[in-house]
């Protein structure tokens, strides 16, 4: 498989073939389809980029949108060792062996045998590039925050851009709890995100959360239970959409972005299928999980206070003042005097 960095600049390349190149829709298709088959590690999947919606807006049934993805969420990009979430967490280590505790966080979450949670991002991406680390070493930042293929603690970049969202499609959820974070790169600077392509009921109401700088949400899926022909199962059509809904006097500008999961699925607390009836399903740790989240670790978190070998000065520090100088001149030129008084 193609490493994911490469992957992420195929599918740029596949979305400026389609604006450009001269070739037929099949063949246009063909080679997009040939590059989405090669970077199956690639679990953020962008359907439209940003700087080409102008052209589209009205004509894909989603006008609202200036970006579209589907990002699935799995165990091996674990963030911090207790959810599924949906790219590599570059900046930080996030390596859980089968011998950690925390590996058992994920019986539940359908892994096989031994198989990786999480790896060692730090210096990622372009952790063997020594002047791509120098580049960032001299800005006082890494490599996750300076590259534009990073996705920095497993945010993804992206514009916001006046009147119009960044849409997101979901899966993996079922029922499970999600946390959904993102941060402004400019101060301060408004961001919400709400249900995308579900209606608002009053049995299940649209869920919005607003954040000025940085957003921080932490909810159920919302996704409902339905009937198949194995018994029930919850729907996998969780949709999301980040926009600004006051103080936006900005026609643009970059954010980034971020949903995880609990590992833990829900679980049937009835009989499945029992006379027809849909079962109730119950998160086995519920709200709790979001207690257990740090919050905080947004993008900017990769940022020191202070810059390597740093001498921070002293708090407080003593200083001769001149008046104290002063005085010793004085004394001085008294002690001279004196003695030539007593000489005579």
């Amino acid at each position: 498989f193609l490493h994911w960095p490469l992957c992420i600049k195929l599918r740029r390349s596949c979305s400026w073939l389609h604006s450009r190149s001269t070739l037929t829709m099949f063949s246009q298709v063909s080679l997009c389809v040939l590059l989405a088959a090669t970077c199956t590690l690639a679990r953020v999947q962008q359907i439209r980029s940003g700087d080409q919606y102008a052209a589209r807006l009205a004509t894909d049934g989603h006008p609202e949108c200036t970006a579209v993805y589907t990002v699935t969420l799995e165990a091996q990009y674990s963030t911090q060792g207790n959810d599924l979430a949906m790219a590599p967490t570059h900046g930080k280590d996030t390596r859980i062996s089968s011998s950690d505790p925390l590996y058992l966080n994920f019986q539940n979450a359908g892994l096989s045998g031994a198989q990786r949670i999480g790896f060692d991002w730090r210096h990622h991406p372009h952790p063997t590039s020594v002047e791509k680390q120098a580049a960032a070493a001299r800005q006082q930042s890494v490599t996750a925050l300076t590259e534009d293929d990073a996705t920095p603690m497993g945010f993804n970049r992206d514009i916001m851009y006046h009147y119009h969202s960044v849409c997101v499609n979901v899966r993996n959820v079922d029922n499970r709890w999600v946390e959904v974070m993102a941060e402004s790169l400019k101060p301060d600077q408004q961001i919400c995100v709400s249900d995308w392509k579900r209606a608002n009921l009053a049995e299940n109401p649209l869920q919005v959360a607003c954040g000025n700088g940085n957003l921080y949400a932490c909810r159920e899926s919302a996704n409902e239970v339905t009937s198949t022909n194995n018994g029930f199962q919850y729907e996998d059509n969780m949709a999301v959409k980040f926009f600004c809904q006051d103080s936006c006097d900005d026609p643009e500008f970059e954010f980034y972005w971020r949903i995880v999961a609990s590992q833990m699925k829900p679980q049937p607390n009835s009989v499945t299928g029992n006379n027809g009836v849909a079962p109730e399903f119950q998160q086995p740790d519920g709200e709790n999980w979001c207690a257990t989240r740090e919050g905080d670790d947004y993008p900017s978190s990769l940022l020191q206070p202070y810059p390597e070998n740093y001498d921070a000065p002293a708090v407080f520090e003593r200083s001769e003042s001149s008046a104290s100088g002063v005085t010793a001149s004085i004394v001085a030129l008294l002690s001279v005097a004196l003695a030539r008084a007593l000489s005579c």
